[in-house]
C-alpha cells in the first residue's frame, strides 16, 4: 500500500516537474473558484439576498411614532429634510418617505424621511410706512410672508402705506414675525382733499366775494377739519381699546389653558 502511494505521489511530482505551468494554472483556477464561492456566500449575508420586507406607511405620523414603527420592522432610517414648514401638516410630522410606502426593499436599505419643521420661520418685519402699497406687498411676499392683504382708508395721500398690522395688532419695524402671520397693509386712497382758504376760494374770484362770505367759508373749513381730527382721534382710541381687550383675552385664555393642563397632570 505504501509503495502504491509513493508511486502516485512520485507520478504527480514527476508530472508537475514536467508541466509546472499547467499544474500551477490549474491550482490557481481552483483557488479562484473557491474564493469566488466564499465571496458569494458573504455577499448573500451582507446584502440580505432573497430577504425583502414591505415598507410601512409612516406619512402624516409624528416623527417619534414613525421611528418606532420603522425600528420594529428592522429598517434603517435617516431624516433628509426638517427645515421647511408646511401649514397643511402638523409640526414634526412626516411629510414624505423614500422608498415609497408598501414597496419591497432589503433591510439594508435606508428609509429617508422628510419631516415638517416644528415652527414657521421668524423674519424681522421691514419698515413699510410711506412706501407705495404694491411695493410693500411685493417686498413681504419676496421675503417669504404668505398671507399679505392690502386695504385702503380715506386719506390725503393716495397709494402710500399708512399702517401695517400683524394678526390685527400694530407691530414695530424689525420685530420678528412668523411667515404664516396675517399681515394687513393699509394704504391711503387719496379721497380727502386738504382744503385751505386759497383752495377753498378761487383767487380770481376773490374780488367778487364779500368779506362775510369769505369768513363763512373759512369757518366752515375749520369746522370740517376739527371734526375730521376728532374722528381720527376717536378711531385711534377705539383701536387702542380693542388691542387692550384682545391682549387681555389672550392672557385669560393662556391662564385657562395652563389651569387645564395642571388639572390633567394632577389627574
Amino acid at each position: 500500500m505504501s509503495n502504491k502511494n509513493d508511486k502516485n505521489s512520485g507520478g504527480f511530482e514527476s508530472f508537475r516537474d514536467r508541466h509546472p505551468i499547467l499544474v500551477n494554472s490549474a491550482l490557481m483556477a481552483l483557488a479562484l473558484v473557491a474564493l469566488g464561492y466564499i465571496a458569494l456566500l458573504f455577499i448573500d449575508v451582507f446584502t440580505s439576498h432573497g430577504q425583502q420586507v414591505q415598507v410601512p406607511d409612516v406619512r402624516n405620523m409624528p416623527l417619534e411614532k414613525a421611528i418606532e414603527i420603522l425600528d420594529d420592522a428592522g429598517l434603517r432610517w435617516e431624516i433628509s429634510d426638517s427645515t421647511t414648514f408646511y401649514e397643511n401638516y402638523k409640526p414634526g410630522a412626516v411629510i414624505d418617505q423614500d422608498p415609497k410606502a408598501k414597496s419591497y426593499i432589503k433591510k439594508i436599505r435606508i428609509i429617508y424621511l422628510s419631516v415638517n419643521a416644528m415652527h414657521a420661520p421668524i423674519i424681522p418685519l421691514p419698515k413699510l410706512v410711506d412706501l407705495p402699497g404694491r411695493q410693500g406687498v411685493a417686498m413681504l411676499k419676496a421675503m417669504g410672508f404668505k398671507h399679505v392683504d392690502l386695504d385702503s382708508v380715506p386719506s390725503e395721500m393716495g397709494g402710500l402705506i399708512l399702517q401695517v398690522t400683524v394678526d390685527g395688532h400694530n407691530v414695530a419695524p424689525n420685530t420678528g414675525v412668523s411667515v404664516n402671520s396675517q399681515i394687513k397693509i393699509i394704504v391711503g386712497d387719496g379721497s380727502i382733499v386738504d382744503l385751505n382758504p386759497e383752495q377753498l376760494i378761487d383767487p380770481e374770484l376773490m374780488d367778487s366775494i364779500d368779506e362775510a362770505n369769505y369768513k363763512d367759508a373759512q369757518e366752515t373749513y375749520e369746522q370740517e377739519m376739527k371734526e375730521a381730527r376728532a374722528r381720527a382721534e376717536q378711531e385711534r382710541k377705539n383701536q387702542s381699546t380693542q388691542d387692550n381687550q384682545d391682549n387681555k383675552k389672550k392672557e385669560q385664555d393662556k391662564k385657562s389653558d395652563n389651569k387645564d393642563k395642571d388639572k390633567k397632570k394632577n389627574n
